[in-house]
């Protein structure tokens, strides 16, 4: 059973609307490709509180584990991902999405041990998993007998 079903009505094309379509595909592609080289791109992030850690997942599909850089400075946590524009060149019809370089910066503050923090992408999804020190992590209540 169909639960959605999406169409996209045809238009109509006579040798004048062709042309007219073919000026107004071009011309999105040229603005588009104006955007890629001048891209701001900022990866959508999660952050997730764990019991014994925090886990930060960043969708950046297209990329190679080789182009993220991940540092730590001053409690900063400082993810790069660093892109050469000009070997990703092509001749492009219709360019709707681009791969660029980003960098984005967390605030770890003194909960986090520093020392044990992970890294994996996989599908397009970088996860990063900070590890709360021992301090930081929530004892269950429990009750104390009086004797």
């Amino acid at each position: 059973m169909t639960l959605l079903s999406i169409s996209r009505p045809r238009a109509m094309r006579t040798p004048a609307t062709q042309n007219e379509y073919g000026e107004f595909v071009n011309s999105f592609a040229r603005a588009m490709n104006g955007y890629a080289k001048d891209c701001s791109y900022s990866p959508a992030v999660n952050i997730v509180e764990e019991a014994k850690n925090f886990v930060i997942t960043m969708a950046a599909p297209g990329y190679s584990k080789k182009e993220f850089y991940i540092n730590i400075d001053k409690d900063v946590l400082t993810v790069t991902a660093t892109v050469d524009n000009e070997a990703n060149k092509a001749n492009y019809l219709v360019n709707e999405f681009s791969k660029c370089s980003f960098e984005r910066r967390f605030n770890l503050g003194k909960s986090i041990d520093t020392s044990k923090i992970e890294a994996t992408y996989k599908e397009g999804i970088l996860e990063i998993t900070l590890n709360k020190r021992e301090e930081a992590i929530q004892k269950p209540a429990r009750t104390i007998s009086v004797s």
